[in-house]
């Protein structure tokens, strides 16, 4: 993953005042004992290959991010909306002189001269054939290749630095961490929707969702979104109203999507043509990270562009004539930067729909990612990343020592994790059930089940340890430490629906389930909560989740049936309350954006 901030040219060249490079004693600074699954070691690296190495300088207080996020964030705090400027963000979190001084001298004793500042100055970047990376790091660097996909990664075992400087860096890449894309959450589900009656009936008319048809004649009703759902179904479901028609410039969401995966510009226009024909013509800012690009090949290839056309069809739908950002990423670890998260902060929301399991990353890799999103936070930015398809078991079903799999960016504390549910099959008055106030949901059953359960390397945050607490008190779940941490942050936070979602692929309409559809579907309402609070003008809500924590009573809508199996096992539980299932349960619009225009 690329979350650096622009580059600042800035070559640099020093004096060494410290012991001779071969007189220094190495520690390892990170290590890790297994390559993620499906990755196998090939061969020795070529000694001659240039890489591209970057040194994440320690930064000052990051032991006081959460408390600093907590004081913009926390509707009790005085400061509550008084978001940091990004130079606010630089000075608190920059590297101490001694650090950079230290790395650089360093670096200085092993040839390294001309380095230049990445990162808001917190990363050093230099070229540097393998061999002489292999003696800065006393390591040796090998090719490993995908054994489905034949991707190749370049990755070491272990790295070690001097003693006395493993405590002024953070990681070092590339090394040891698997930046390449990670895992898409959501799937295709069996057939278009041409194998389902009532799609059918649908397929060539705009299914306009009523609360509840008066004759059949009408039009589909809510009870229609049983088997298709469209953004008339989430607006009926959630109490969404149309976004409104006079668009804030400061309001952009942005969806993340990564190279091998992008929108077809046809397919929008197919797509908004019936649900949303104001938006035909409309196309996202594209922001490139990375090398991101598009790529318009091969239209009808779903694993191309089924998940980026997936989350912006709903997300601009829903959200239009609001501007939206689309930030793709490549895996060009070369780029200058040029568009890399001075961008985050001009959009208010970040959603993504991809992730990996916490045991393919290591704690440095993690806390280094997680840190940006406590910055992101800060400066009024809600971050939010769905929690994979596969139950109990993250992002695929592959239970290392048969323990439960934390998905990661989800477990970081500083983001906002959303499961997906589906409407109850049994439901024979969706319609009634809704006017009456009850909840027509249930977590979701098909082929997806909704991510969620326990980090293995984060603590459980205050905002959420009451609920969380309650839940293994009064619904304990029947397994013990060997298969989840109960000390960790919990996921999700919230959840909506995720299943049978109508998108158009190569001009067709499909199905689409999993918590892929849930995190855009509820981007789009924060980003609509935000247009509300600007026009008045007041801030963006940024992190969301001492709000949503805290005032849960007065927006939720409890979700008390299904589970989330994998790992061999039927999963957690939902249960009344927060769940590992479905988080806090689903929200009602009105009563959610209600909330945030009564905290000033």
């Amino acid at each position: 993953m690329h979350f650096l901030l622009p580059v600042f040219a800035t070559f640099i060249a020093v004096s060494s005042a410290l012991p001779a490079a071969s007189q220094q004693s190495h520690v390892v600074h990170e290590k890790r004992d297994r390559a993620p699954a499906k990755w196998t070691k090939r061969s020795r690296m070529d000694p001659s290959h240039v890489l591209p190495v970057r040194v994440g300088l320690a930064q000052r207080n990051l032991d006081r991010g959460m408390e600093f996020l907590d004081s913009v964030s926390n509707p009790s705090s005085k400061d509550y909306g008084k978001h940091w400027s990004i130079e606010e963000v630089r000075k608190t979190f920059a590297p101490s002189d001694e650090t950079r001084e230290s790395v650089l001298q360093w670096l200085s004793q092993h040839g390294i001269s001309s380095v230049r500042d990445e990162g808001a100055l917190h990363t050093l970047a230099f070229d540097l054939p393998v061999a002489d990376a292999e003696k800065l790091l006393n390591t040796k660097y090998y090719v490993y290749e995908h054994d489905e996909s034949g991707d190749a990664h370049v990755a070491c075992d272990s790295y070690s630095v001097p003693e006395h400087i493993t405590k002024h860096i953070n990681i070092v890449t590339p090394t040891l961490h698997w930046e390449t894309k990670p895992y898409r959450h959501g799937v295709k589900r069996d057939g278009t929707f041409e194998s389902h009656p009532i799609h059918k009936e649908f397929e060539e008319d705009a299914f306009v969702v009523t609360a509840e048809a008066e004759s059949p004649d009408d039009g589909p009703s809510v009870q229609d979104c049983l088997g298709k759902i469209t953004p008339s179904c989430l607006r009926a479901l959630y109490n969404i109203p149309e976004a409104s028609t006079t668009p804030c410039p400061n309001n952009s969401i942005a969806i993340v999507e990564y190279n091998g995966n992008s929108y077809t510009p046809e397919d929008l226009d197919t797509f908004f043509t019936t649900y949303q024909p104001a938006a035909v013509g409309a196309r996202p800012i594209l922001t490139s990270v990375a090398g991101g690009a598009l790529d318009n090949t091969n239209p009808a290839d779903f694993n191309t562009h089924g998940e980026s056309n997936l989350d912006l069809q709903y997300a601009m739908a829903l959200t239009f004539p609001q501007p939206m950002t689309l930030i793709q990423i490549g895996n060009d670890p070369t780029s200058d930067g040029s568009g890399e998260p001075e961008n985050y902060i001009q959009t208010k929301v970040v959603s993504t729909s991809w992730g990996s399991n916490e045991n393919e990353q290591t704690p440095a890799y993690m806390d280094t990612v997680c840190n940006e999103y406590m910055k992101l936070g800060l400066q009024g930015v809600s971050v939010l990343f769905s929690t994979a398809d596969f139950g109990v078991a993250g992002n695929k079903d592959d239970c290392m020592n048969n323990r439960f799999q934390p998905n990661f960016p989800t477990t970081c504390p500083y983001v906002t994790a959303v499961g997906a549910t589906q409407l109850d099959d049994t439901q024979t008055d969706i319609a009634g059930t809704l006017a009456a106030g009850g909840q027509p949901e249930v977590a979701i059953n098909s082929g997806v089940k909704s991510g969620g359960g326990f980090s293995d390397h984060f603590a459980i945050p205050d905002y959420q340890n009451d609920v969380v607490q309650a839940y293994l008190t009064n619904s304990p779940p029947p397994y013990g430490p060997d298969k989840f941490n109960a000390g960790g942050r919990a996921f999700p936070d919230i959840a909506v629906n995720g299943r049978s979602y109508t998108v158009v692929t190569g001009g067709a309409e499909g199905g689409v389930d999993g918590t892929s559809a849930s995190t855009p579907l509820f981007a789009s309402m924060i980003t609509m909560i935000n247009q509300e609070r600007l026009a008045q003008g007041r801030g963006s809500v940024g992190f969301l989740n001492p709000v949503l924590y805290s005032r849960r009573d007065d927006y939720i809508k409890d979700v008390v049936s299904g589970n989330n199996p994998g790992c061999g096992t039927d999963g957690f539980s939902a249960a009344p309350g927060w769940d590992p299932v479905t988080g806090l349960g689903t929200p009602d619009y009105q009563k959610l954006l209600a909330v945030f225009m009564s905290i000033l």
